[in-house]
């Protein structure tokens, strides 16, 4: 039949929502072990903070520009705290258990993939990007499976170059974003559904592999967090011209 679904196509969009409502888990909420993005985000920029901290709902917070220090530093911890637990074997195989039913992502890279998730979402939250908003959500989602600032661009029909920013994204009707995370879970099917899991940031910068006897090389996040950084500072989403 014409709209019977080949195996692939069956799989991509499984993976596609399977992506999206972990980004929502992760992200939002918290899943098993590790809390959401937001509060941990926000306990972390607390601490850092001290008695001058104010809660994100709060009319005297200040700007993110106006915090640039703070949330610098706060942001190389997140970094530094994700790459701690994606390279801890025992974590990430406990946590990959809970979040793959009904998919064939491996186990360790889908608790590496939980990490990052976590971690991008932090960064967008401290930058000024609202992750509780889906739209914003998908666009987090993206960078922290390793797709590039210019590939998460084109899935959004934008070229390199033009302004595209929080208030733009909003407006995109939410049919279209559902297919925008197919195009994520197209990524990580093509990406992970061979014995060797790699993905590749922009000039083939190789991440989420090296997976040996169940670990994740953690240098991956580190990665996928400077390049989230660099990408959502401000409230236009950056990207490089390719060269």
């Amino acid at each position: 039949m014409a709209d019977e679904k080949t195996p692939d196509e069956g799989a991509v969009e499984k993976a596609g929502r399977w992506i999206a409502d972990l980004a929502e888990k992760v992200m939002v909420n918290g899943v098993g072990p590790i809390t959401g993005s937001v509060a941990w985000a926000e306990d972390r920029l607390s601490r850092r903070q001290g008695a001058d901290y104010r809660a994100s709902d709060d009319d005297e917070r200040r700007s993110p520009e106006d915090m640039k220090d703070d949330i610098d530093a706060v942001v190389a911890r997140l970094i530094k705290e994700s790459v701690a637990a994606a390279g801890t074997q025992g974590f990430v195989t406990g946590l990959g258990g809970l979040l793959t039913a009904g998919v064939t992502i491996p186990a360790n890279v889908a608790a590496s993939i939980t990490v990052n998730m976590r971690m991008a979402g932090a960064i967008a939250h401290l930058r000024g990007w609202d992750i509780r908003d889906p739209h914003v959500r998908t666009v987090a989602m993206m960078l922290a499976i390793g797709m590039s600032a210019q590939s998460v661009l084109a899935s959004f029909g934008v070229k390199v170059g033009q302004k595209f920013g929080e208030q733009m994204i909003k407006k995109i009707p939410i049919t279209v974003i559902r297919a925008i995370n197919k195009k994520a879970g197209t990524h990580l099917v093509a990406k992970y559904g061979t014995k060797r899991a790699a993905i590749t940031l922009a000039k083939g910068v190789p991440i989420l592999g090296g997976i040996v006897g169940g670990a994740v090389d953690a240098g991956s996040t580190a990665v996928i967090g400077r390049a989230t950084d660099k990408a959502l500072r401000g409230d236009i989403l950056q990207a490089e011209e390719p060269e």
